[in-house]
């Protein structure tokens, strides 16, 4: 069982040691201050509470040891002080480091006097029975001490470990959050390329079809202009014979002749104007085609640029959306005009060639 001479003795063991580790630190371990410092100031405070509670109280009924009892309250209340203003200054201060150093001087005098003077003075007036009273209530304070404060740093880390469960836990749905997010965007994107490319396929096919059209139509054309051609031909062929039998038939060869001649020049003339015409208009449809397919080349550049550029599923949609109505209305504008020029070259190839011959004949009259 621990004596009263024992408890005095080594009761300020922990705070020397912490005093000196304390003081060995520099103004740039703050953290290092702040839980030596905290660890120190409730050493200080338990031993004066201790003695406050359990040993004054009993050296107060005998009157020799009540001076001794002053001075060591008094002791306890300059720690107190200088614990309070420790407390309220900057730990990387050099103020704090002089202020830990007159701490310490007070305290180790108090020690130096407890042992000195007033542990003769409780050895002489208190009886063993006293005395070991005054101990045990004394340890089991301690006690006490030390059970609240396990208790306190289990409920700390218990605390802790709330909070760390708390943030794993927000974490994880943070992170799920984030995957079905980028599942939703690898989504989009992918339904994105499936929809360019029917949209690319549908303008392919646009533009073959445009690019049948002319072709056909230039085709048609050929055709008709050589029937015409053929035709022409062929007619002036037979009226040439019938006029020469004519002529030389009756005889008039001067003048009929020579309007003959004319209306034949007139005749191949018009032939010559409907194939400048139809070279004409199958190279306007041709034009037209070529600037349609540019024109549907730089806007799906565009479309797949904004695309790449998307970050959020919202735009990605709106990017989409816009680009599918843009194609759809380009093709349809597309393939009326195609319809239109196609049309209008038909209808050039199959003129007849007799009223190009007329309206030759009436600008040379």
């Amino acid at each position: 069982m621990t004596t009263i001479r024992q408890l005095i003795q080594t009761s300020p063991a922990r705070a020397n040691e912490l005093f000196s580790k304390l003081v060995d630190t520099s103004e740039n371990a703050v953290k290092t201050r702040e839980k030596l410092f905290s660890d120190l100031k409730e050493e200080l405070e338990a031993l004066a509470a201790l003695e406050e509670q359990h040993l004054f109280p009993v050296l107060r009924k005998h009157k020799d040891l009540k001076d001794l009892v002053r001075d060591a309250l008094n002791d306890n209340k300059a720690t107190r002080k200088l614990l309070a203003e420790l407390d309220h200054t900057p730990k990387d201060s050099e103020e704090f480091a002089a202020r830990v150093g007159e701490l310490r001087k007070v305290f180790q005098q108090h020690v130096r006097d407890e042992r000195k003077e007033l542990l003769p003075a409780v050895l002489k007036a208190l009886t063993d029975e006293e005395a070991g009273a005054v101990v045990e209530k004394i340890e089991a304070g301690k006690a006490e001490i030390e059970e609240a404060k396990r208790q306190e740093a289990e409920q700390r880390r218990a605390e802790a470990r709330r909070e760390r469960e708390k943030a794993e836990a927000a974490q994880a749905k943070i992170d799920a959050a984030r995957r079905a997010e980028a599942e939703e965007r690898r989504a989009a994107a992918r339904q994105a390329r499936e929809e360019a490319e029917r949209l690319q396929q549908a303008a392919d096919a646009v533009v073959s079809t445009a690019w049948a059209a002319p072709r056909t139509a230039e085709k048609a054309a050929l055709t008709a202009q050589e029937i015409v051609r053929s035709g022409v031909g062929t007619l002036s062929e037979v009226a040439q014979g019938t006029t020469e039998r004519v002529t030389q038939a009756i005889g008039l060869v001067g003048d009929r002749n020579r309007d003959l001649t004319e209306r034949a020049s007139q005749n191949m003339r018009a032939l010559t104007e409907s194939g400048s015409v139809l070279a004409r208009t199958v190279q306007d449809v041709t034009s037209e085609w070529i600037g349609m397919a540019q024109e549907r080349l730089h806007k799906n550049l565009d479309a797949v640029n904004e695309l790449a550029r998307c970050r959020t599923l919202p735009d990605l949609l709106a990017v989409q959306s816009a680009m599918l109505r843009s194609n759809m209305e380009l093709t349809l504008t597309n393939g009326q005009r195609l319809a239109e020029l196609s049309a209008r070259l038909v209808e050039e190839a199959s003129r007849p060639v007799a009223n190009r011959a007329q309206r030759s004949t009436s600008r040379a009259a």
